[in-house]
Formats: structure tokens, sequence, C-alpha cells
């Protein structure tokens, strides 16, 4: 990669894992824990104005939601005849210990207990995974999204440096997630990513987009992934000294400039040989896709193996 900002650049994040993660009812807060929803600045995305008229349970009426049907998959909830339909759940992840009454003094400090409750993982290390698992995992599926996010965390959201007050500087430590503003984030990323997919397995017939009259379908794609980056590829630095780092908002943000990172260096990409997903080659006669956080092993080259193994025990080897 030539010598540019990119380049230069310091990844010095870090994101946070809570142990759980859990499906709010009742339109993400409960009456009883209302107050944490009031607290100017911090509510959650697209709540409309409360009034004294506005009952609590009306909060939401005018917002997209997302619910888990009775097949277990995710889906946009419409209007409230059709919510029926689904089971008792409403459209926010939330991490365990973050929700209480604001009527206490010290509502920080029960929120964010002294015992261990999250575990931190550096963005530069597990960055080159982050973009491809972003764009490979099914969502739809809400075990799939749990399984993600005890991975990986919230993937964006309300964060602990917003309820403290302080501007973020090198963590991204989601505490609740609005699941529509997440599936508008995941649709947008997958979509650009899957310009970057076709033109590095020269498979171009899945493009979400078609060609100008005349464009070659490879110089369109090319043409669409760049006009995407620019768009996307945003966030925030600091310089001290003469050397800036990153300042990211969220895992897409990261995501984005890990994929305009690939880019720029024309990294090497491979397809895995267990799942069949594009992922990048950061070590020499890699075939699978990375190792996730927390793991030791790749989980798909670890599936791989067992598969052979069962294979051969069918067919009576040792």
């Amino acid at each position: 990669m030539k010598k540019n900002f990119l380049s230069e650049l310091k990844v010095d994040n870090s994101f946070y894992i809570y142990g759980n993660y859990e499906l709010k009812e009742d339109l993400f807060f409960s009456e009883n824990n209302m107050s944490a929803i009031l607290y100017e600045g911090y509510a959650p995305t697209k709540v409309i104005p409360l009034t004294k008229d506005l009952p609590i349970k009306d909060l939401f009426i005018k917002s997209p939601m997302y619910g888990e049907n009775i097949n277990g998959q995710i889906e946009r909830i419409g209007s409230q005849n059709e919510q029926k339909k689904y089971k008792n759940k409403a459209a926010y992840l939330v991490a365990p210990k973050t929700i209480t009454s604001l009527e206490k003094k010290d509502y920080l400090k029960n929120l964010f207990p002294n015992t261990k409750v999250t575990t931190e993982y550096s963005l530069d290390k597990f960055g080159k995974t982050l973009y491809t698992e972003l764009a490979k995992v099914d969502f739809s599926n809400f075990t799939n999204l749990i399984d993600f996010c005890k991975t990986w965390g919230l993937p964006t959201g309300v964060t602990v440096s917003v309820l403290e007050k302080r501007i973020p500087v090198s963590d991204i430590n989601i505490i609740w997630m609005s699941l529509d503003d997440f599936y508008t984030k995941l649709h947008e990323y997958q979509r650009v990513f899957s310009y970057f997919k076709a033109l590095n397995t020269n498979n171009l017939s899945k493009l979400p987009t078609v060609p100008k009259e005349g464009e070659h379908i490879k110089d369109h794609a090319s043409r669409m992934l760049e006009k995407e980056m620019k768009e996307k590829s945003l966030f925030s630095f600091k310089i001290e000294g003469k050397t800036p780092f990153s300042v990211f908002a969220d895992l897409f943000e990261a995501a984005y400039f890990y994929l305009k990172l690939s880019i720029e260096s024309n990294a090497e990409m491979s397809l895995c040989e267990n799942c069949g997903h594009l992922f990048e080659v950061t070590h020499q006669r890699r075939r699978f896709c990375s190792v996730l956080p927390g793991r030791k092993r790749s989980s798909c080259e670890m599936a791989y193996n067992n598969r052979l193994k069962k294979e051969k025990k069918q067919k009576g080897g040792f």
C-alpha cells in the first residue's frame, strides 16, 4: 500500500463484549424503568417526543420495529394488528446491568458495578476479521445475531461514553442497540461489500445494481464500489504528536475502514474451504476464515477437520 493517511493511521481502539444480551420486552424498557429512557440526550434512536398526554405504550408507535416471528427469524413489524402475529419481543438489544432508575444519585455505579462484566479486545488485532464477518453472518436468525454480539459486542448503538458524558477516545463500548438502526446499517454494509466480493471472486452475477448502457459489468462494479466507499468510509481521528489515531463510533465504521484498507493495499482475498465466504489472507497458506475473538483456532478450520473425521469414520477409516 502506498504511504498515505490510512497507512499512517494508528488503530488503538478496543471493543467491549458483555456476557449476555437481552431482547427487551414491551418496546424496550418496562414502565418501571422508563426513567432511563427519559434522560435528555440518551434516549434510543427514533423515539418520538414524550408528553404528559402520551401514554408510555405509544412511545414507539410511529417508529419502525423488528421482532422475532414464530420461526425464530427477525422481521420488520408493520401495523399494530400485524404485531399480534409476533412474539412479545421488541426492538432493542440491551447489555445486562445497564438499566437502572435515574432517581438514584449514584446511577452510574449501579449501571457499571466494579465487578468485571465485559471482555476487551484489540481492534487492531481483529479488524481484518471483523469486516468480512459482518458481511458473512446471516442475521435473519435471532440466534446468529446473539452469537455475533457475544463475540463482538453490539455493532452499533448507545455507548458508555455517552452516559458518562465524555467524548469517546478509543473504546467501542455499546450497551444498547436499536434493531432498526442495526438492520439499516447492515443492509448498507452488505450491499457495499457485495461489489468488493464480486470483484475478488470474479462472480458478477449477483450485483445489487445494473450497469449503465454500454458499461462493462466489471467496470460497473468497480465504479459503484469506489462511489459507495467515498460515502461510507468516514470516521473521526485524533492527533497526538505527529501520529493520527482512529476514533470509531461503532463496529460499522471500523469495518468500512478495514474494507477501505484492504482495497487500497490490494490485499489477498480467498474463499474459505469450509463455509465458502470471502476472507482476507493474513498468513501464508491460510485456507479458512480467521480466528474470532476469544477463540484459539479458526471455527471454520475446526468444523472442516471434524467433518473430514466424521466422513472417514463413516467409510470405515481409522
